[in-house]
């Protein structure tokens, strides 16, 4: 099958209507786990590992747990088959697009609170999923950059600049410290939007959502395990300590939240689209942020509250009318 993500060829039948609220509940827990794994690297690496090693150990142990899915599943062969006849260098690129959100929500989680993290993230998949859509990139045929489409993105920034801007008063953070950590997740979302869709693309041609998973923590493992083999060399890993497995083992569970977060996206968005999958993201991840810092004792400013609410209607307003194929 020669489709792109979230969308069906012409010619070809659409899937069946029944597999969309499943794709919507799937999508919903991803973005739970969005707001999970964050909180926990993030407290990962404030224990004493650091940003870049507590995102290391998230993306080897997500590698490790699709390994373990595919033995499980008994599909190790008909895997390797797969990439072997139709797999492609790009296959493994997209996992660096993953790179970028989870250094980001690793060192920003603990500087400005889950939930203005996930509306800074959130801000940049819904400008992501405008572009990818401009581009053609998950659709049919490219969706035209409409006036709806441009005030959703106008949204969706200005959502991010409430959020950072004003809920920034309650946090511990200098102004400057906090801006900076939201345009980096800002910029970590954009290029989840990329990894998403280029996930959902590998999931049509390869006919299994984990192979996107296997192929995507392959490549991301690769790459951030280069840039955390200089950080050695270079002596910038000197202050790493890491958590006693035994008495902190709930503070690597990053890994298999990220393979079931790269799984699940994947396989949804062939159900829903590009748009409609960050929207049910964007409800998932936003509750589980606000209830993680209200948990937490972080507490939750009226201004993530009216930022969340801003991404939501940029979120709707960006899905629009789907075009028909």
């Amino acid at each position: 099958m020669r489709g792109v993500s979230g969308t069906v060829p012409p010619g070809t039948t659409r899937p069946a209507a029944s597999l969309v609220l499943p794709a919507v509940v799937v999508a919903a827990l991803c973005g739970a786990m969005v707001a999970a794994q964050g909180r926990l690297n993030g407290d990962l690496s404030t224990a004493g590992a650091g940003a870049l090693t507590a995102s290391w150990l998230s993306y080897v142990g997500t590698l490790l747990t699709v390994v373990v899915v595919v033995v499980l599943r008994g599909s190790a062969g008909r895997t390797v088959t797969v990439l072997r006849r139709d797999g492609r260098w790009w296959w493994y690129a997209i996992g660096v697009c993953g790179i970028p959100i989870v250094l980001a929500m690793t060192a920003g989680v603990p500087v400005v609170g889950v939930a203005i993290a996930s509306v800074c993230s959130v801000a940049g998949q819904t400008v992501s999923g405008l572009a990818l859509d401009a581009r053609g990139i998950g659709l049919p045929r490219p969706l035209p950059l409409s006036g709806r489409r441009a005030l959703a993105g106008v949204v969706a920034v200005a959502g991010l600049a409430v959020a950072v801007l004003s809920g920034s008063g309650s946090l511990e953070a200098d102004l400057p410290t906090v801006v900076l950590m939201g345009l980096l997740l800002f910029l970590g979302g954009v290029t989840l939007g990329v990894q998403q869709a280029g996930n959902g693309k590998v999931t049509a041609l390869a006919g299994d959502p984990v192979v996107a998973g296997l192929t995507t923590a392959t490549g991301g493992t690769l790459v951030i395990s280069v840039v955390l083999a200089g950080a050695w060399a270079t002596g910038g890993l000197g202050d790493v300590v890491l958590p006693s497995l035994v008495d902190h083992w709930w503070l690597y569970l990053g890994g298999p939240l990220g393979a079931a977060i790269t799984v699940g996206a994947a396989w949804a968005v062939r159900h829903l689209g590009t748009f409609a999958l960050t929207l049910a993201i964007v409800g998932g991840q936003m509750v589980t942020a606000v209830g993680l810092d209200v948990a937490t004792g972080l507490g939750v400013h009226w201004s993530t509250l009216v930022a969340a609410a801003m991404i939501a209607v940029a979120t709707v307003a960006a899905v629009g009318r789907r075009p028909s194929s």
